[in-house]
C-alpha cells in the first residue's frame, strides 16, 4: 500500500512522515487489511497544523478525515483517530461491501447528465462554471450511500437507488441530521 506524505507549502520532516506512515499503516493493516493507496496532506493554519487523509479502499469508495492542533505529530494523531471510529463503525458494512462487491456493478458517468454550454443561459446574471469533470454514479442503497457520504466527509452524494433504479440524493441538513431527496417517492 503506498502512503503519500506531503505538505501544502511547509516542509514535512523524515521523523514526521515515518511516524505517519508507521500509525497510518497499522490502523489500515488492524481493519482493512489491503487497500489501493493513502494520501495525507500537511498544511498550517495560522497557528494550528492541519492534516489532511484520505484512504482510497476501492476503485470509487474513499474514507476522508481530518485533525487540526498546534502540534503536527498531534493532528496527525487526532486525524487517524477519527479514522479508527469510522472505521469501527461500519467495519462489517464496508467488509461486506468489498466481499460482495459485484465488478459488473452499474456505474454511470455524470458527464452524460451535463448540458452543452449551448444549452445554458449565458446571462449577465448566470454563475460562471468553475470546473466540469466525469464523474462515476454508483448504484447503492439508501444506507449504503449515508455511509459513503459519512465516511468522505462529503456534504452531499447523488446516486442511483439499487431499490428502484431511479436516480436520489442524500445530504447532510443544517441541524446535523441527514436528508434523502427521493424525487419519484409519492408523499400521501
Amino acid at each position: 500500500m503506498p502512503v503519500i506524505v506531503s505538505g501544502k507549502n511547509i516542509e514535512v520532516g523524515e521523523s514526521l512522515r515515518q511516524f505517519t506512515e508507521q500509525e497510518l499503516r497499522q490502523i489500515v493493516e488492524t481493519y482493512m487489511g489491503e487497500i489501493l493507496e493513502a494520501h495525507v496532506i500537511f498544511s498550517k493554519d495560522h497557528h494550528n497544523f492541519k492534516c489532511d487523509i484520505a484512504v482510497h479502499i476501492s476503485r470509487n469508495f474513499v474514507i476522508h478525515c481530518h485533525g487540526q492542533d498546534e502540534d503536527a505529530y498531534r493532528s496527525v494523531s487526532l486525524a487517524l483517530q477519527k479514522l479508527e471510529t469510522r472505521i469501527k463503525r461500519y467495519k462489517t458494512r464496508l467488509r461486506n461491501k468489498k466481499r460482495h462487491r459485484d465488478e459488473s456493478m452499474d456505474l454511470l458517468t455524470a458527464q452524460q447528465y451535463i448540458l452543452s454550454s449551448t444549452e445554458e443561459d449565458k446571462g449577465e446574471d448566470s454563475p460562471l462554471i468553475i470546473a466540469e469533470m466525469d464523474s462515476t454514479i454508483p448504484t447503492l442503497s439508501v444506507g449504503e450511500a449515508v455511509m459513503q457520504m459519512d465516511l468522505s466527509e462529503s456534504p452531499v452524494l447523488f446516486f442511483k437507488n439499487a431499490s428502484n433504479n431511479q436516480f436520489n440524493v442524500v445530504y447532510k441538513r443544517g441541524d446535523g441530521h441527514i436528508g434523502w431527496i427521493d424525487p419519484n417517492h409519492k408523499s400521501k
